[in-house]
């Protein structure tokens, strides 16, 4: 069954890779996967964007919860909230 009431957007799989995080989720028109990594030399995150076509995946965070359970910055998980909205 598909829960049509659903807060686009949302994070649908992360995991952590070495160094890196990988993330998929679902915005309104488009799914996406993120690959975060931090540069030691100048202590900042990278992220990569890369957008897929539109499918439906199980809902498992929102980008506000995503600071609190890993390790990735508040301004961070904000950039990419506002960059699918």
């Amino acid at each position: 069954m598909i829960n049509l009431d659903v807060d686009y957007p949302y994070i649908s799989m992360i995991k952590k890779h070495k160094s890196q995080y990988i993330i998929e989720g679902c915005g309104e028109d488009t799914n996406f996967k993120i690959i975060i990594h931090t540069d030691n030399l100048f202590e900042e995150e990278i992220i990569d964007i890369q957008r897929c076509k539109k499918n439906y995946r199980p809902r498992i965070l929102s980008f506000f919860e995503l600071y609190i359970l890993y390790d990735i910055s508040f301004n961070a998980s904000m950039e990419l909230y506002r960059k699918f909205c």
